[in-house]
């Protein structure tokens, strides 16, 4: 008797089940828009310096005067595709035989597609560029942190109070934001924001699976990842309509407010009330979903469930041999996967062609790369599969040298379009990848493992702004090409390395570190029905805590 058998028994989705699940992922909607927001808040509109003897200098050239003060002032691009050079001016106006340049310190931006942002507003260019990838290593580190410090306290003080206080704290934080005018204070409100997204999707996650019974967990846990797209459409949507950071930031956080009756909305979870020993409110609940669902509630039921097992630890991921080097294999792969996913994310920038048309079509494509692991993980198999997207996605990046170096609009398609591929397939990486993880590590150390491996995969998040940012750092065409070939050639790389890991369809769970020989020596494994009684289809989520840290 598990707590499983008791969604069984009253109903595994019905009525109440559906609509708090629903609730559940509206802030899904925030949470992706917040994620991603950092590339519209740092972005940096087309600049040069502004002349030192025209005090009303603008990037849009207003006269022949004007054209002619530019051209004595500013030096020519060193960079193809570039209308001026950004970063200095000629001494005295050209008017030195030596053409000697001086760097500036004051910049003038074209308005064509920001109005405002934060890097314009405080001049993040030229020697101090290299913040902005700072500013978005902070909030991913925020990210990680929020991984830990929320997963922690939604085991001590429960998981509804923590998802609430991660909503406060991400609505706080967001808001607070618009008034920021230092980088310092900055990057501290982008590290909270990044804590409190991670705490509001991780314990808003959490509670809706573990309402959820077996058989349905597969469709839950594919429909809250598709708000999280369809956040991101909502965010391409506010800045394409509304180009000033300030306001964008706003359009994307008051609705946060409309969360906050979820309080009392939205109950606790009844797997963490029955391990606190609070069973009279566990039953309370209990009650109220099998009334909903038209069925009745054994209480006694209760009292059979068996006492918590207990946690193993990360070192015991390397107590054995196999386990190890799978271990590693399977740190590596989340690493790459959300390096490379975010990677993508941060580099819309360096496609060129309409920004806000280009980060439409990457969100777009996650769609599909979601909905196809339902139907291909279980009839391709997982190590397969995530070899095949990882492949693929990898050669798809590292093809895009060639539009890139080729340059000019007619292979600018070209470029979207293997750029949609990457990601697509980084997309449907990321959720095979859990899936498998979740049954390779035993039982035994599975919320270990797989809290580790979210950890590692929050590193990754945070050395790609640095690869994204490396096109502006290393300048031309040669720069444009090496963060999409790095995110690839490391797919590529974790493809090959997946090959040494086992299949898991259709295996039964590793109940124990010895348990995974069996897995190394499939002749040894006793085989279940996948979509069977005993795994109920859904193995990865056979402990839905497994998600958080």
């Amino acid at each position: 008797m598990n707590f499983d058998d008791i969604l069984k028994d009253i109903g595994e989705f019905g009525p109440l089940q559906k609509r708090i699940y629903f609730l559940l992922c509206l802030p899904s909607l925030i949470v992706s828009a917040h994620l991603v927001v950092q590339v519209f808040l740092l972005g940096v509109p087309a600049h040069r310096c502004k002349i030192p003897v025209l005090p009303n200098d603008t990037y849009a050239v207003q006269s022949e005067g004007h054209a002619d003060l530019i051209a004595a002032w500013v030096p020519p691009p060193s960079i193809a595709k570039k209308a001026y050079d950004e970063c200095s001016l000629y001494v005295n106006g050209n008017e030195d035989i030596s053409n000697a340049t001086y760097t500036c310190a004051e910049w003038v931006y074209d308005n064509a597609v920001y109005t405002n942002t934060f890097a314009k507003k405080l001049n993040l260019v030229c020697g101090d560029a290299i913040k902005i990838a700072n500013a978005q290593t902070v909030f991913f580190f925020g990210v990680l942190t929020g991984s830990i410090f929320f997963g922690q306290l939604s085991d001590i003080i429960g998981r509804r109070k923590v998802f609430y206080l991660a909503l406060l704290l991400e609505l706080a934080t967001s808001l607070g934001l618009l008034g920021m005018t230092e980088y310092a204070g900055f990057c501290v409100l982008m590290f909270l924001l990044g804590s409190a997204t991670l705490g509001v999707y991780m314990t808003s996650y959490v509670i809706g699976m573990e309402l959820v019974g077996p058989n349905k967990r597969i469709w839950t846990g594919t429909i809250s990842p598709l708000f999280l797209t369809t956040g991101q459409m909502f965010l391409i949507l506010m800045v394409y309509l509304i180009r000033d950071w300030k306001y964008n930031l706003l359009a994307v956080s008051l609705p946060g407010c409309l969360f906050l009756p979820y309080y009392w909305l939205i109950p606790e979870s009844c797997r963490w009330l029955i391990s606190k020993k609070r069973n009279e409110e566990a039953i309370q609940i209990l009650h109220k979903v099998a009334k909903t669902n038209g069925t009745t509630f054994n209480e006694k039921l209760i009292q059979e469930l068996p006492p918590p097992a207990p946690q193993g630890r990360v070192w015991q991921l390397f107590s054995n041999k196999t386990l190890a080097g799978w271990t590693l294999i399977i740190f590596f792969n989340w690493f790459v996967c959300s390096m490379s996913y975010y990677g993508v994310v941060l580099n819309t920038g360096n496609l060129g062609g309409d920004i806000y048309l280009n980060f439409a079509l990457l969100a777009l494509v996650e769609y599909p790369g979601k909905l196809l692991n339902v139907v291909l993980t279980d009839r391709v198999g997982r190590k397969r599969l995530f070899v095949i997207y990882m492949f693929i996605g990898g050669l798809a990046n590292i093809a895009t040298i060639g539009p890139i170096v080729k340059g000019g609009d007619d292979f600018h398609y070209l470029l979207i379009g293997l750029a949609m591929v990457g990601k697509l397939c980084i997309t449907a990486a990321f959720g095979v990848v859990y899936i498998m993880s979740a049954e390779i590590f035993p039982t035994v150390v599975r919320n270990a493992g797989m809290g580790s491996s979210s950890a590692i995969a929050r590193v990754g998040s945070m050395i790609a702004p640095y690869i994204a940012k490396s096109a502006d750092l290393i300048k031309g065409d040669v720069g444009k090409t090496i963060p999409l070939t790095l995110f690839g050639a490391a797919m590529f790389i974790s493809g090959l390395m997946t090959l040494i890991l086992p299949e898991t369809v259709g295996k039964k769970l590793p109940e124990s570190i010895d348990d995974v020989v069996k897995l190394k020596h499939p002749a040894q494994q006793e085989k279940v029905i996948v979509n069977g009684p005993e795994n109920d289809g859904f193995q990865q989520k056979e402990d839905p805590d497994s998600t958080k840290l």
